[in-house]
């Protein structure tokens, strides 16, 4: 099952908590321990995640989770996904649920048009302030993308992503597999960039299908195809497994040639060094929140030809010495 850090599910309740709504109940009906949302790498089960943004729709009465100025009624996104599945193409579909929503609420105005061989999806936000994290107008450009995927059936490749706020360095990294794309901050508009081939193809889903996807949703939505299949999620697979493989041995363990796989990873926004990286960065906080081997012994096993290097890299990544992360995460780690 994907994961999801842990920095998600402490800001998705905001919408919920300015509501007066007790977060902390909705995190435990959603199977999550409160304490551990503090506890540093930690992640959750994007099927908890989905639990949660249940819980937090049903709670307030509104799909936009509490971060607009008016709710939109629960069996909008329902509505929508039927509208879109009605399409004669996946472009058509997206273009009705597009109307439906500005329709029906006009606190997001979502635009979609065509240019140049891609699709952009532009959202605007009457008051941006009540979402001061930009959670939800993230969540609501990646809906927009999945919906398109679960229509076409396959994934829709995002091309590009522009956002009018800074580069969010507490949780770049997970943005990274959300956005698989180039990405522009400090832009002029909060927008997602599709290729228009898949979109032009026929919808691919029967009413079965939506009644099953409407059924454990968001979790389909959430689920599709960025988090686990894209193929940077695939090569980092391959590489956790056995970190030692080179190139040439995760492209043919993928039945790709070397250079495609570099070419689909660079179009992803990634590239096999970054993917080691990160595979680093995430053993190392599992070695230091889970146990209590020693930083130099950490350090050798990641591969580090001495301990400062390693240091130099975790500070890079966490803003922390190793020293200073263990001793805050053993600090806030339950009994």
């Amino acid at each position: 099952m994907a994961t999801i850090d842990g920095y998600y599910f402490r800001v998705c309740t905001r919408g919920a908590a300015t509501k007066g709504i007790d977060v902390e109940q909705l995190l435990q009906e959603a199977g999550i321990d409160p304490i551990r949302l503090n506890e540093p790498g930690w992640r959750g089960d994007v099927a908890a995640m989905a639990r949660l943004v249940r819980g937090i729709v049903a709670a307030i009465g509104d799909e936009y989770m509490g971060f607009t100025s008016h709710p939109l009624p629960i069996g909008a996104f329902a509505f929508a996904a039927g509208l879109a599945r009605e399409g004669g193409t996946v472009l058509e579909g997206l273009r009705r649920a597009v109307r439906f929503y500005n329709l029906a609420n006009r606190d997001i105005a979502t635009d979609i048009v065509e240019t140049d061989g891609e699709v952009i999806v532009t959202a605007e936000f009457a008051s941006p302030a009540l979402d001061p994290d930009h959670y939800f107008s993230e969540f609501w450009l990646i809906i927009w993308h999945r919906l398109a995927c679960w229509l076409a059936g396959e994934t829709v490749p995002l091309t590009g992503a522009e956002f009018d706020y800074p580069m969010p360095e507490e949780y770049f990294e997970e943005f990274r597999h959300l956005f698989p794309c180039p990405r522009r901050f400090e832009g002029n508009a909060r927008r997602i960039h599709m290729d228009a081939r898949a979109l032009h193809g026929p919808v691919r889903r029967t009413l079965t299908e939506l009644d099953a996807m409407l059924a454990v949703a968001p979790l389909d939505i959430m689920t599709i195809p960025a988090s686990d299949h894209s193929l940077a999620r695939q090569v980092r697979r391959l590489l956790a497994h056995n970190p030692g493989q080179r190139g040439g041995e995760v492209a043919t363990a993928l039945g790709l040639p070397v250079e495609t796989l570099r070419g689909r990873l660079r179009r992803e926004a990634s590239s096999l060094a970054t993917i080691r990286e990160d595979l680093r960065r995430d053993n190392a906080i599992h070695a230091l929140a889970r146990g209590n081997r020693s930083v130099e012994a950490i350090a050798a096993d990641l591969g580090y030809a001495e301990p400062r290097s390693f240091t130099r890299a975790f500070r890079a990544w966490t803003g922390m010495s190793p020293s200073e992360f263990r001793l805050r995460a053993h600090s806030t780690t339950p009994p």
